[in-house]
């Protein structure tokens, strides 16, 4: 008796660990909805095409050209080029300096733009992507919401058999008590009823890593509550399999599906690139101009001079035949050195002295440049070439894709079917034995045989339902009718 109450506990919070967390019910819709959300795949798609909509935008901004400013402040000490003067002086100065120049392309043989075209393709791609991965997660989310439904159906199926084998434990006990029956009876249904307690625990362990499976494809807390909302298996709509022949399918499939979408950016992109590296190989054109202004506080303003000798220089002068050296006179200078009291008010007027402007057009040949650029031109023809392969490649895989997912269907709706008629000899053979069990013509091990059995045909029909189900599921997604219950 100890046995039964432990089994009947173990059905009872059975019940209760499903209806705890009935609070929240979650269908294949709000699972998708959440995926679409939540999940890594999605958002790190969803960052990438933003990363590629900034280098779209960046490289739209670069054919405006550049702009930029600058100035410095510093002091110089030692041996130095004054900036103000440009000569070599050994004091010590403040000088400070300004500076705006700009820059841009005239001509370029389009690369800048096609380069530009290149990266909104590239962006449309990232963009296309996101659908891609979006529809990957589907489908992963579909199936394991569809196996976690067939665990939770099996336990369900589990329970059904172990208080079966209650009740016959129970009948069989009192013919045991009345002498209608052996002993033995009595303890080969109880060594059944542990084996089939056995199997609905490993039943509720199975359900338990399909709700964690399906919590990390969705990217949920595997700590929150989390129920399926269960429908009824036979009321899952599912597409005749005449409708999904195929070709048919595939040929939906190459228009509809984003992978393909998703490859004639990734070729346009490749191809707008190469010709951006091909005008890399001739010249360019660029006007450029600038503003510049400097200051030094060396600067000295001129003062008086006054003559300090003569030099004899190498010219002659004939003077009634007598040649004369011709002298040269020397002179001093003096300076005035802006004292710092009068730094500030000769600040403006040296800027004014010293401002400058510059504007001109410069043309650039490239030559050779280590084959830098006629190595870049063949890479992008080779992205070219693979990115024409990439869609090959994928073209043929969704077709064996689509082309094994219907053979996949065809067999699992033959299974279905036989495991459909496996059920029902299995149940009309039990209820013969249970007939022929009551009146003592059939022994225990024979009866728990072909109660064995039934159990067997009823979780094998579940399964290939599920099996079918899904095999179908997968068709229609396929064929672009998304994924739905």
């Amino acid at each position: 008796m100890r046995e039964l109450r432990f089994v009947c506990s173990l059905i009872a919070f059975s019940a209760l660990y499903v209806n705890l967390h009935a609070q929240e019910r979650w269908s294949l819709r709000k699972c998708v909805e959440y995926a679409m959300a939540n999940n890594v795949s999605v958002r790190q798609a969803d960052i990438d095409a933003r990363t590629a909509q900034l280098t779209y935008q960046q490289s739209k901004a670069a054919q405006y050209g550049q702009l930029s400013f600058t100035t410095g402040l510093g002091l110089s000490f030692g041996y130095s080029v004054d900036p103000a003067t440009n000569l070599f002086v050994a004091t010590d100065f403040l000088s400070q300096s300004y500076t705006l120049q700009a820059a841009a392309n005239l001509f370029n043989w389009f690369s800048q733009r096609r380069q530009i075209e290149s990266n909104r393709f590239s962006y449309l791609a990232q963009k296309t992507n996101i659908d891609k991965v979006r529809n990957d997660v589907a489908l992963n989310v579909s199936a394991a919401y569809l196996q976690a439904l067939e665990a939770r159906e099996q336990i369900h199926v589990n329970q059904t058999q172990v208080q079966l084998s209650i009740d016959e434990l129970n009948n069989t006990r009192k013919l045991v008590d009345a002498g209608a029956q052996p002993e033995l009876n009595s303890a080969e249904l109880e060594a059944q009823l542990a084996t089939d307690s056995a199997t609905l625990i490993g039943a509720q362990a199975t359900y338990d890593q399909d709700i964690l499976q399906l919590k990390a494809t969705l990217s949920l807390d595997a700590a929150i509550p989390f129920e399926l909302d269960t429908p009824n298996v036979e009321s899952i709509p599912v597409e005749p399999l005449g409708e999904l022949q195929p070709d048919m399918v595939y040929g939906m499939a190459e228009k509809s599906f984003p992978q393909s979408q998703l490859n004639e950016y990734r070729i346009q992109a490749a191809d707008k690139a190469y010709q951006s590296m091909k005008a890399q190989l001739y010249p360019t054109v660029q006007i450029y101009g600038s503003l510049g202004d400097r200051f030094s506080n060396t600067l000295q303003q001129p003062g008086n001079y006054k003559l300090t000798g003569l030099d004899t220089t190498s010219y002659f002068v004939n003077n009634n035949g007598v040649p004369n050296p011709v002298l040269s006179p020397n002179y001093s200078y003096t300076y005035t050195k802006n004292s710092f009291s009068q730094l500030w008010q000769g600040y403006w007027n040296q800027l004014d002295q010293n401002f400058g402007q510059q504007i001109g057009l410069q043309l650039n040949v490239p030559i050779f440049n280590g084959l830098t650029a006629r190595t870049n031109v063949k890479k992008a023809q080779l992205n070219i070439r693979s990115a024409n392969l990439q869609k090959e490649s994928d073209l043929l895989t969704l077709k064996q894709n689509v082309y094994q997912a219907y053979s996949a269907a065809v067999a699992a709706l033959q299974k279905f079917q036989a495991n459909q008629k496996a059920l029902f000899t299995a149940d009309r053979s039990y209820q013969l034995a249970s007939k022929r069990y009551e009146v003592g013509l059939l022994n225990t091990i024979d009866y728990i045989t072909n109660q064995n059995n039934l159990y067997k045909a009823k979780i094998n029909l579940l399964a290939a339902q599920y099996d079918y189900v899904f095999k179908m599921k997968v068709l229609e997604f396929y064929k672009g009718l998304g994924v739905r219950l």
